[in-house]
């Protein structure tokens, strides 16, 4: 009788890897058309996979509060998570595990799984290494390139790079339904502004995105976009830009968000989720980029534009800038910005 492969993904988070590592489902999935795909993912970035054709089982763990735990001294409740861990892979063999995270945690996590085979990635940190069987080279130097390169592992050579995020028809109804009630007409050009990142070193200052937004308010409607952590930012902006635009910081979930940033002429943000989701919809970009590599980063195709800095500290990959200044982005102008903007808007 004929046994389907089952392989396990793992790659908890954040929602820009997340985004990065769909083409290996869809890469395997066209290599393999019979294998069943499971995916492990974090709650957060959960929602941007639920509807990808490629994968056929989710687990869902949060490593967030998992690590959270740990830090609080909370070593019962982190054990329980562990425990209800072991209790969503238990009985489950898998022809293969694919870490794509290449930490302890998820090198533990691949060890915990029924399988011969744990593949992983070379250049880990943490000791990952030592929980795999194997690890690839990346396939070239784009982050998606770094995953895709599992794939070597398992004898798979042909590969899609283009990333996959489904949205949900609810999601779309929310978004059409907000830019109907903001009286947006068709023809209108949208632009989205994503004002937050994760690492205060991929932040583009408020003050340029204020510049920014008097600069491009003729020609487009603006709507600010982020989550909870940006409500000050978005008020700021909303109060002192002195031009219409519409704050949607804090009112959407990830997936309404999307649905928002499909229906855009362009988006602006630093090296954040949502410019990623935006490279996966197709929607034309311009990319910020400070401490991170933007030719590691910046999503594929001729209508997404980025901006860097020359500096000598660019790309450091901290989270917290050495100097204590952000050079790298406050050097990055509004007017080159606005310049990019209109480039690829479409």
């Amino acid at each position: 009788m004929f046994v389907a492969k089952e392989i396990l993904i793992i790659r908890l988070s954040s929602i820009g890897d997340v985004i990065h590592c769909t083409p290996v489902a869809s890469s395997l999935k066209s290599a393999w058309p019979d294998c069943k795909i499971t995916w492990l993912v974090g709650e957060v970035s959960a929602d941007l996979i639920k509807n990808n054709p490629s994968i056929d089982e989710i687990i869902i763990w949060s490593r967030e509060r998992f690590e959270k735990s740990f830090r609080d001294f909370k070593f019962k409740e982190a054990l329980g998570m562990w425990r209800d861990l072991q209790n969503k892979v238990h009985g489950k063999q898998y022809y293969a595990v694919l870490d794509i995270h290449g930490l302890f945690l998820t090198g533990m996590i691949a060890r915990l799984i029924n399988t011969q085979r744990r593949i992983g990635m070379t250049g880990t940190k943490e000791l990952n290494s030592l929980f795999m069987t194997q690890t690839c080279k990346p396939l070239g130097r784009h982050i998606t390139d770094k995953y895709l390169g599992v794939l070597t592992g398992l004898g798979i050579q042909s590969v899609d790079h283009k990333m996959n995020l489904v949205i949900a028809e609810d999601a779309k109804k929310f978004a059409e339904r907000f830019l109907k009630d903001h009286a947006i007409l068709p023809q209108e050009k949208v632009l989205v502004l994503v004002l937050g990142t994760t690492w205060p070193t991929k932040n583009w200052p408020v003050a340029s995105f204020i510049e920014a937004v008097k600069l491009l308010h003729k020609d487009f409607r603006i709507i600010l976009c982020g989550g909870k952590a940006e409500l000050e930012l978005g008020r700021e902006v909303e109060m002192r830009a002195g031009v219409p635009v519409i704050n949607a910081v804090g009112l959407t979930n990830l997936l309404e968000m999307a649905g928002i940033i499909e229906l855009a002429s362009v988006v602006v943000a630093g090296d954040t989720g949502p410019l990623h989701m935006a490279g996966a919809l197709e929607v034309p970009t311009v990319g910020m980029f400070g401490p991170t590599d933007p030719a590691t980063y910046v999503p594929f195709g001729e209508q997404h534009a980025m901006l860097s800095s020359a500096l000598e500290c660019s790309y450091c990959h901290k989270q917290r800038c050495p100097q204590g200044e952000e050079k790298c982005m406050r050097s990055i102008t509004p007017a080159a910005v606005v310049q990019k903007v209109y480039a690829v808007a479409r």
